[in-house]
């Protein structure tokens, strides 16, 4: 991977102030990039300013802004173009979770990751789409082993993250003619405040599903993504059993689903 790859380029990352956002502004603020974090929490964004800097970025400005909200993101991204008079790359990292049963679920709870996961990533990349045609610069989205495997107790959250998948794979086809480079990733459960909080809330089932998969620090799954950018993959995967569960999936769907009921069946047993 090289080292200066993103040497003074205006990077804007969602989600920015925690988790694989966080990660990832440390990875490009190690090349020295212009950071513009993302996300609600100014607190926390005044923080990941910190860290950032300390990592070696040639600037970093942190924006408090809701990205569900269309009008404050064209504002933003107007701005940052303006005060940079370019934008090169665009990462959507922002997203959240909510956890239980369909039938169970708040319909709001649905809207919400829906708006935050998919729309907020439509609004941000719609907005700086002119501007990295411009540079014929990178767009990438980060969906989730999720956005291609769904499971029990995740009808909010895999759903958005499909939702996300789908649009990369438009986007990538229309991109061509603009000369921007499209990507998505698939991290696995990672050490983020949002796998903690699925932990605390999600289904007995659930937990039994993910017991055999190897948790990832966000600071390798960065390192992974990063490299993926830098070699123009369009699909970056952070590990061979991620891999391994796509193409199951894809070739061999009933078997897939087999053994996911088999698991279920054994964990509602031992609950008794």
């Amino acid at each position: 991977m090289k080292n200066d790859f993103y040497r003074d380029k205006v990077v804007v990352v969602t989600g920015g102030s925690s988790g694989i956002g966080l990660a990832l502004a440390k990875q490009f603020a190690q090349q020295h990039a212009r950071l513009i974090l993302i996300a609600r929490d100014e607190e926390k964004l005044q923080a990941a300013k910190i860290i950032a800097e300390k990592n070696g970025a040639a600037s970093v400005f942190p924006i408090s802004i809701d990205i569900t909200d269309n009008a404050a993101v064209i504002a933003t991204i107007k701005k940052i173009a303006e005060q940079f008079e370019k934008i090169d790359v665009v990462i959507n990292c922002a997203g959240i979770m909510t956890c239980g049963r369909f039938k169970d679920q708040p319909v709001k709870n649905l809207e919400r990751c829906l708006l935050t996961n998919y729309l907020g990533a439509v609004y941000i990349s719609k907005a700086a789409w002119p501007w990295l045609k411009k540079s014929e610069g990178q767009l990438s989205f980060v969906s989730s082993v999720a956005g291609y495997m769904g499971l029990i107790g995740h009808s909010s959250y895999a759903p958005s993250k499909f939702a996300i998948v789908g649009l990369a794979e438009c986007l990538r086809m229309e991109a061509k003619d603009d000369n921007i480079r499209v990507s998505v990733i698939y991290p696995p459960d990672t050490d983020t405040p949002m796998l903690r909080y699925e932990r605390k809330h999600t289904l007995p089932e659930s937990t039994a599903l993910s017991k055999s998969i190897k948790e990832k620090s966000p600071d390798k799954v960065a390192e992974i993504y990063l490299k993926g950018l830098q070699q123009n993959k369009f699909e970056i995967y952070c590990d061979i059993d991620s891999r391994a569960v796509r193409l199951l999936k894809n070739n061999f769907p009933g078997l897939v689903f087999s053994v996911t009921q088999r698991i279920i069946r054994k964990a509602r047993k031992k609950a008794g």
